[in-house]
């Protein structure tokens, strides 16, 4: 593996590209937006709409579009891809473009390639099972995820900075609310005074409302902050031994029930924090929602997160022969041998939601 992440792979590679200044901001803030496989899997309209409301930027769509197109001309190849079929066709287009067939069956066929309906494919393209053999480990031998085999960068790219900050002083922590790039929002003492001086009628009027707005702005601000605080302050709390020690075992059950709780407010306020804020801390930068978890309780009574039977769910798998691999029942099996019982049907969710496909799907020719 490298040690290096991704995203530093592909920032070294775009210094030497001589972009103009706007072109080269987007082409980092692409890359900043890539998912954990390498893949852009947004729309260049979503992320124009966050240049615009996030960092107050507009930009062309000729320009969002030369942007990705650097992005994916970058090594490795697939990268910045809209999703894994995109990737594929990306790397047979660069690397084996006197492949049609292989080109057709992933442009065409994807669905029924992917579910190995190799029936339907042979009987349409009317291709032999030796040649469709042949494409199979082709295809099977190119990277399916750009981001394999890069480090895991858990914090984000310059142009996101994180919203809090947790220090550990004399074992205790501190929570810092960053306010990042925000200026500090005043009402103009210039507008004050003439609202004193001014004798116009109409004139006093529009200066009332203005400065009135710029209060209640100023005031709203404030109680987002606080708000902000209040939640993180809790969160903090909750997780304290996980956010000291930064190991995945001290990571707390917890829900957004529990924060809400505790600080006196809907779910819907503690679900936006969760999802739109990253925390920095001494090991790494992360978003708030990856400290909420459900919870599960062992044979021997013992409280854990459920994160923690995902990372064994997984770590399974990723040791199971891969002619014959373990069907969910049997994965409930080997969970359970750990005292991890859960039920099948708990064993697809937890599977699904780590991304990975079933049996039949993992399984090699």
């Amino acid at each position: 593996d490298k040690t290096e992440s991704l995203e530093d792979h592909l920032r070294k590679q775009i210094i030497d590209l001589s972009l103009e200044e706007g072109i080269l901001f987007l082409v980092k803030y692409l890359i900043n937006s890539l998912d954990d496989n390498g893949f852009l899997s947004r729309d260049l309209y979503a992320i124009s709409s966050d240049l615009l409301t996030n960092n107050n930027m507009a930009f062309s769509e000729n320009d969002l579009q030369l942007a990705l197109k650097i992005l994916k001309d970058l090594d490795p190849i697939g990268v910045g891809a809209e999703n894994l079929q995109d990737c594929l066709l990306i790397q047979l287009r660069k690397l084996h473009p006197s492949q049609k067939v292989a080109f057709q069956i992933i442009s065409e066929y994807y669905t029924p390639f992917s579910n190995k309906n190799f029936e339907r494919i042979l009987k349409d393209l009317s291709l032999s099972e030796k040649e469709l053999k042949a494409i199979y480990h082709l295809i099977e031998k190119l990277n399916p995820f750009p981001a394999a085999g890069f480090s895991k960068n858990t914090a984000p790219a310059e142009y996101i900075y994180p919203d809090f900050t947790i220090i550990i002083s004399n074992s205790q922590l501190q929570l810092q609310l960053n306010k990042g790039n925000t200026k500090t929002i005043k009402v103009s003492k210039y507008y004050s005074d003439l609202l004193l001086e001014t004798k116009d009628r109409e004139t006093k009027e529009f200066l009332i409302q203005k400065v009135e707005r710029a209060k209640w702005f100023k005031e709203s601000m404030e109680k987002r902050e606080a708000t902000l605080k209040r939640v993180m302050e809790a969160i903090m709390q909750f997780q304290q031994d996980f956010l000291i020690s930064g190991d995945e075992s001290d990571l707390k059950p917890m829900k957004l029930a529990d924060i809400a709780d505790i600080v006196n407010m809907d779910i819907s306020t503690i679900s936006r924090v969760s999802n739109s804020k990253f925390i920095e801390a001494h090991f790494g930068t992360f978003k708030v929602k990856e400290l909420f978890s459900d919870a599960f309780r062992k044979d021997n009574g013992e409280l854990i997160s459920t994160n923690e039977i995902k990372s064994q769910l997984k770590e399974i798998i990723l040791t199971e022969n891969k002619l014959q691999p373990f069907t969910d029942e049997r994965l409930s099996e080997l969970l359970g041998k750990d005292e991890y019982h859960i039920a099948r049907r708990t064993v697809t969710k937890y599977r699904e939601q780590l991304g990975i496909e079933t049996a039949k799907l993992r399984r090699e020719l």
